[in-house]
């Protein structure tokens, strides 16, 4: 998994002229469930990625999952790879944020992790724990799957879910898309307009403006 990305300022006018399109190169439908404690705390969240068919190629391919060649990895292939796909670098937040009041919350490394093969792609599943979990009441708790260079395309085709408590749910709030490729090109415009043709630079967070949010809203606990 890629953990940042850094294009240079020549690199980003050459691939997007003017207002051209934001144009990300793995596609993920990502799956969430956010899962409360015994005490009704929120304590950790279950991610599922889905990698699009031709990622999903790459993988198996680069690390050997399907050793008698017939088009299936073999689970327990899949099951030796589980995890590696996250073994991300010291401080990469994992394309994965829960906001408390508009601040993010520490999430731990991910855990529990399972690799399966449905329909063509390449599924990994793992759990982030909270590094302190907390009790929603009152708060605006907000969560979104996404790459804040925008490499990484994610969607969240099915509503996700809460598990360990009553009463709870989560309200989708769609992003305007065309707005974001709106900004995106102005952004990269701006950087193109100031920046040296070969200077290194750390893209903005552009990967949220493509997000949609989920906002996590639960009955007082009894």
């Amino acid at each position: 998994m890629i953990s940042r990305v850094f294009l240079s300022a020549f690199a980003l006018s050459a691939a997007l002229p003017g207002a051209a399109l934001a144009h990300p190169h793995v596609f993920i439908d990502a799956a969430f469930e956010l899962v409360f404690d015994e005490a009704g705390a929120l304590a950790a969240v279950r991610i599922d990625w889905a990698y699009d068919e031709f990622y999903s190629l790459m993988l198996i391919e680069e690390n050997r999952l399907d050793a008698d060649a017939d088009g299936f990895p073999e689970q327990a292939a899949l099951d030796a790879y589980a995890g590696r796909d996250v073994d991300w670098a010291a401080g990469f937040p994992g394309d994965f944020v829960i906001e408390k009041g508009g601040e993010a919350v520490a999430l731990d490394g991910p855990v529990k992790h399972r690799a399966r093969f449905e329909e063509g792609r390449l599924v990994s599943s793992h759990v982030r724990p909270l590094a302190a979990p907390f009790d929603v009441s009152d708060q605006v708790v907000t969560a979104r799957a996404y790459d804040p260079t925008y490499f990484v395309a994610y969607d969240v085709p099915v509503d996700p879910t809460v598990i360990g408590r009553e009463g709870c749910k989560l309200r989708r709030d769609v992003a305007d898309r065309g707005a974001a490729e709106e900004e995106y090109g102005e952004q990269l415009a701006a950087i193109d307009a100031t920046s040296d043709p070969f200077e290194e630079i750390d893209l903005p967070d552009i990967g949220v403006l493509f997000a949609d949010s989920f906002e996590l809203t639960c009955a007082a606990s009894s």
